[in-house]
């Protein structure tokens, strides 16, 4: 049986979480990073235009961005 009771200071307690968050988004971030380059590089690789991953543009209709060769429309 095991014992998830750890005796910490309030203090310590707050500081163990703030790490773990911390660690936690860290890692977050560095999976989508991951995910991302894999998902763009395959696609560049079996089509001849590259990908717009991200970008802002202004059309006869409005304003639109760009994200992962998908526009959508803001304005």
């Amino acid at each position: 049986m095991f014992n998830f009771n750890v005796a910490l200071t309030a203090e310590q307690k707050s500081r163990r979480l703030i790490l773990y968050s911390v660690t936690a988004a860290v890692l977050m971030t560095i999976f989508t990073y991951g995910f991302i380059t894999v998902y763009v590089n395959s696609y560049n690789i079996m089509h001849s235009e590259p990908m717009d991953v991200f970008g802002f543009y202004r059309t006869a209709d409005g304003i639109g961005v760009i994200f992962f060769n998908h526009f959508f429309k803001l304005f």
